[in-house]
């Protein structure tokens, strides 16, 4: 057999063992494991009209509508501190000595806030039972509105809503067996975005009350509509 034709019959032969040793490996976590909190370092970035923000922090999630989330400077300074519990959600900007106060419905749609609502909405990203599951399926959510998910071997990768908001979520780890996306960027249909990613996160924690509870004292406390 000439050189030539020996290339032509192992060529196809090489290609499929390289994809197949290069092929991304399904992340090995429990079936029905979901994620009930969170405390992790947090790199995060915001792109909005009029708003570019980064910076790292910390973040907090407890399951299903307590966030706390803190924004650093490079020197390690508080640029914002933010609070949701239920419908209720607190900005606290330090260099201002002013805390914003309201509920999420009373967000100024502009520079990217709306954002801030649909944090709950991000968070909710539990594995379908089906760890096979690769295709996009549609829902009515926990928040009461339809949703389009889009799975990759059981796990969340990117969901829709019905108004054009749109989550990728990508990086997954798993922790203690339970599925964990260390990064995910909310979009909306203005391309507005805010990104974030955890750096070694600890889950399902036992978490203080007191960790959802702003401090306001010595803050001048305004309504969300004077942002």
């Amino acid at each position: 057999m000439s050189l030539y034709r020996l290339l032509k019959h192992l060529l196809p032969l090489f290609l499929l063992t390289s994809c197949a040793n290069f092929a991304p490996v399904p992340l090995d976590y429990r079936q029905g494991a979901i994620v009930e909190s969170i405390s992790s370092a947090v790199y995060l970035s915001i792109n909005a009209s009029g708003m570019n923000l980064a910076g790292s922090g910390y973040l907090v999630y407890r399951r299903p509508d307590q966030l706390h989330l803190v924004v650093l400077t490079p020197f390690g300074t508080t640029i914002l501190e933010a609070f949701a519990l239920g419908e209720r959600i607190v900005l606290i900007y330090p260099s201002q000595s002013t805390a914003y106060v309201g509920k999420f419905d009373e967000l100024p749609d502009k520079n990217g806030l709306q954002g801030w609502r649909l944090m709950r909405w991000v968070m909710d990203a539990d594995p379908s039972a089906d760890k096979q599951l690769s295709e996009s399926v549609e829902r009515i959510g926990k928040l009461g509105f339809s949703e389009k998910l889009s799975y990759k071997n059981g796990l969340v990768v990117a969901k829709e809503s019905q108004t054009g908001d749109k989550v990728l979520y990508s990086k997954y780890v798993a922790i203690k067996g339970i599925p964990v996306a260390s990064e995910f960027e909310l979009q909306n249909s203005r391309e507005d975005s805010i990104r974030i990613t955890l750096d070694e996160p600890d889950v399902n924690i036992s978490l203080d009350d007191t960790v959802f509870m702003p401090r306001l004292d010595g803050l001048t406390v305004v309504p969300l509509s004077d942002l």
